[in-house]
């Protein structure tokens, strides 16, 4: 009988939609068990709250399943304070949970890399505050942003409701809208996001790549699964 894999996932306490997406992709053999952080709102105060309480608990109790592999399921958080934040909170992930970690940052930059990418929109959720933190925080890391665009909302439960279909034509509005210097890869942002079910219809009809939160995550872990299998 072949041995089950063990992933952990370390998500807001509020994010409805990351651990479904994930699971409902990833094959039987692999074992998903996933630590909720309390978040209180998708602002810089809520986030930079459950970085300093909720972290390092969650991440603890990550470790009693022992997973070969952690994930840190916050796009927002882990873009908070640059490329130094990021690599911060995994390091605080490896040293609690005795395994590699990679963050929703870290994943999307090696998927946007991946397209070799020349021109770059980002969608997001998020407030401006959030979105202007993520944009930065990808030009630090040398991609070549264009422009980023927020939904303005600042609970996860609210993005969580936001429908496929409305994404879709949120995204396709935006696109279209930069007509004169149009990108030729867009990542939507957002763990809580429903932006992957419809992420392959939106390449199909803006004809570029579209990379995702949660998509980026499923990759790198598949990529992971192959390469250690």
């Amino acid at each position: 009988m072949e041995d089950r894999r063990h992933l952990g996932l370390l998500v807001p306490s509020s994010d409805n939609v990351m651990e479904a997406d994930l699971c409902h992709r990833l094959s039987t053999n692999v074992a998903l068990h996933v630590a909720r952080m309390y978040l209180e709102s998708t602002t810089v105060a809520g986030e930079e709250k459950m970085l300093q309480e909720e972290l390092g608990p969650a991440a603890r109790r990550l470790s009693s399943v022992r997973p070969e592999l952690a994930i840190f399921g916050c796009t927002s958080a882990a873009a908070l304070h640059g490329l130094d934040g990021d690599a911060e909170i995994a390091l605080q992930v490896t040293k609690a949970t005795g395994c590699r970690c990679i963050t929703v940052v870290q994943a999307a930059l090696e998927e946007i890399r991946r397209f070799k990418t020349q021109s770059l929109f980002l969608v997001t959720p998020y407030v401006a505050e959030i979105t202007k933190r993520l944009m930065e925080t990808f030009i630090e890391a040398g991609l070549p942003v264009t422009g980023a665009e927020g939904l303005g909302l600042d609970d996860d439960l609210s993005i969580g409701k936001v429908q496929p279909n409305e994404i879709m034509e949120y995204v396709i509005n935006i696109v279209r809208q930069q007509a004169k210097t149009p990108p030729d890869s867009v990542f939507i942002s957002c763990t809580t996001f429903r932006a992957f079910e419809v992420a392959e219809e939106l390449e199909k009809e803006l004809g570029i790549p579209v990379i995702t939160s949660n998509r980026s995550v499923f990759h790198v872990i598949q990529r992971y699964l192959n390469m250690d299998g």
